[in-house]
């Protein structure tokens, strides 16, 4: 790949690391009302959904998605129906306001779940990776997909540190104030709620 190719990639990559989205609101979200432990947790999770993903693509698997709508459907409304469940347990979730709230459990699974379960993640790898492959390379498609995929995700990776670093400081301003948490915890709430009714009625 030339360096101005690699370049782009890279840039891409970060600007779309940034766009908010379940996953990203749910490393915000966790590390706002646990700490920055949970805010790395959970971002791991995503990044095993995201490989599930990229291994979907590079492997071509995609292609049934694309070819079979019933599937693409069912995985929407199922992953649309966890971000529901998630956005109600945040609703209902009361943390106290110290520091020292411990972690809730599953973070990793929760997070690895709401990424594999979105099907347009694996169409936009797919459409995103492809602008990148070069079919006369001595490597295959497939492992170059791979790789690209497995780069995207580190620049992924990046961005989601990044936010987790901004999002620690915050947490103990608002944990200090029962009033700043509440709210914030039902903004994230009613946002997982909403992107899962959008995700279920979407067509």
């Amino acid at each position: 790949m030339a360096i101005e190719k690699m370049f782009a990639f890279g840039l891409t990559c970060l600007g779309f690391g940034f766009i908010p989205g379940p996953a990203l609101l749910q490393t915000v979200s966790l590390t706002l009302q646990h700490g920055r432990r949970a805010g790395l947790l959970s971002a791991l999770g995503i990044h095993v959904g995201a490989f599930f993903q990229i291994c979907l693509v590079a492997f071509g698997a995609v292609v049934v998605l694309q070819t079979t709508p019933w599937l693409y459907h069912a995985l929407r409304i199922v992953g649309g129906a966890y971000l529901v469940w998630l956005g109600i347990e945040r609703l209902r979730t009361k943390p106290a306001h110290n520091v020292q709230t411990g972690l809730p459990t599953r973070i990793v699974f929760s997070s690895a779940f709401i990424e594999a379960s979105n099907p347009k993640s694996a169409l936009f790898y797919m459409s995103f990776l492809l602008q990148f492959a070069d079919p006369a390379a001595s490597i295959n498609v497939g492992w170059q997909l791979f790789l690209l995929g497995a780069a995207a995700n580190a620049f992924f990776t990046i961005a989601d540190l990044v936010c987790i670093v901004l999002a620690h400081p915050l947490r103990r301003n608002v944990s200090s104030e029962g009033t700043a948490l509440t709210i914030g915890r039902y903004l994230s709430g009613a946002l997982f709620i909403a992107l899962g009714v959008v995700a279920i009625v979407d067509r």
